[in-house]
């Protein structure tokens, strides 16, 4: 059996791009739609996501199509690997989702000039 490094090089990277990506998922969405700001808004994304495909639901999406079954249990598998990242990520950036709570003012305005542009 031939070991292929460039190959194992490749999988690492792509599973820590993504690690977390629910949590930035989540934040950029909150902006996107000017929804309230929330503590642990990826671990809370993950969760509600599992939820609805464990329903038989489809997951929201931008096309109006239902993927497949096999698609679905693909994105389970990856929101649960997902979930333990995403809780520690968020547990990370807490002191700045407290902070952006507890001040809006001081985001409010950033969040309109790049709504603009």
């Amino acid at each position: 059996m031939k070991f292929n490094t460039a190959r194992w090089v490749t999988v690492i990277l792509l599973d820590l791009l993504m690690l977390g990506c629910s949590s930035i998922r989540a934040r950029t969405d909150v902006v996107e739609q000017d929804d309230k700001w929330r503590v642990y808004p990826g671990v809370r994304q993950d969760v509600n996501d599992l939820g609805t495909l464990m329903k038989g639901q489809p997951l929201k999406t931008d096309q109006e199509g239902v993927q497949p079954g096999w698609v679905n249990g693909i994105v389970g598998f990856v929101l649960t690997i997902d979930l333990p990242f995403s809780t520690v990520f968020d547990t990370v950036v807490v002191p700045y989702d407290l902070y952006r709570i507890y001040n809006p003012e001081a985001f409010r305005s950033d969040d309109i000039a790049s709504a603009g542009n």
